[in-house]
């Protein structure tokens, strides 16, 4: 399924279960990145609200919530809180979901004293918080400035995200990236402008990674961790990894 869906080798697949999920995060990370997120449409009403997709990857240290991050969906994942629960504690999670938002790790949502079963229970809201956010910042975007033609626009004006990697000169304007789905046989494409959008091969363009992967994927996708750049393969997340380093943060 990761190979299916494009995603990182060291994603975990939380639903569909093919095995326990976690309930803890280990002691040496903060938090579960929400990676991709699938939920069956009315399209097919004998499965509709089904999770399709629900998949993560650890992430070790807290990054800051600034604008290179906006948008990033986190889980974290602790003993219960209430000691009354009727579960075993070693059985039983409480998890909290996390967004960056307006320079702030804000809560979007809480759970206490879930099975096993969690991940099922909880990728609905995921899968809403997502897509709220990503059609927010895209019309944000595009309200202050029209969409831009296929052409070259001859000023940067998108804030964060792509546009900051430009400035630390970490990738170049006309440079390709790729999301490669294997099993489906599909290998997408996108170019970097200089105005720090991404402008897909069938012309549409984006002001965030992950608005691109979610549009082309048909589902939920965080678009740094599947947007590899073509000439090395190193992903967008791991570029702007880089980034906080050389700011110190």
């Amino acid at each position: 399924m990761r190979a299916w869906e494009g995603l990182p080798p060291d994603t975990m697949i939380l639903a569909p279960a093919f095995a326990t999920p976690p309930m803890r995060c280990p002691d040496d990370v903060w938090a579960m990145l929400v990676t991709a997120v699938d939920i069956i449409s009315d399209a097919d009403p004998d499965r509709a609200g089904e999770v399709a997709l629900f998949a993560g990857n650890w992430v070790p240290q807290q990054p800051p919530a600034d604008s290179l991050y906006d948008g990033d969906l986190v889980l974290r994942l602790s003993h219960p809180a209430d000691p009354t629960y009727p579960l075993a504690r070693d059985h039983a999670t409480d998890v909290e979901m996390l967004l960056a938002y307006q320079g702030r790790w804000q809560r979007v949502g809480q759970w206490r004293g879930l099975d096993d079963g969690w991940p099922s229970l909880i990728a609905p809201t995921a899968a809403a918080v997502m897509g709220l956010h990503g059609d927010a910042t895209e019309a944000a975007i595009w309200s202050e400035t029209p969409p831009p033609s296929t052409s070259p626009p001859l000023i940067k004006w998108a804030r964060g995200g792509i546009a900051e990697l430009l400035d630390a000169g970490l990738v170049t304007a006309g440079e390709e990236l790729v999301w490669n789905r294997r099993n489906l046989g599909v290998r997408h494409t996108a170019r970097i402008r200089v105005d720090g959008t991404l402008i897909l091969a069938d012309g549409r363009v984006f002001a965030n990674p992950s608005g691109a992967t979610t549009a082309l994927g048909g589902n939920h996708q965080n678009g740094w961790s599947a947007f590899r750049r073509a000439s090395d393969g190193r992903t967008l997340g791991d570029l702007r990894t880089e980034l906080r380093a050389q700011r110190g943060k």
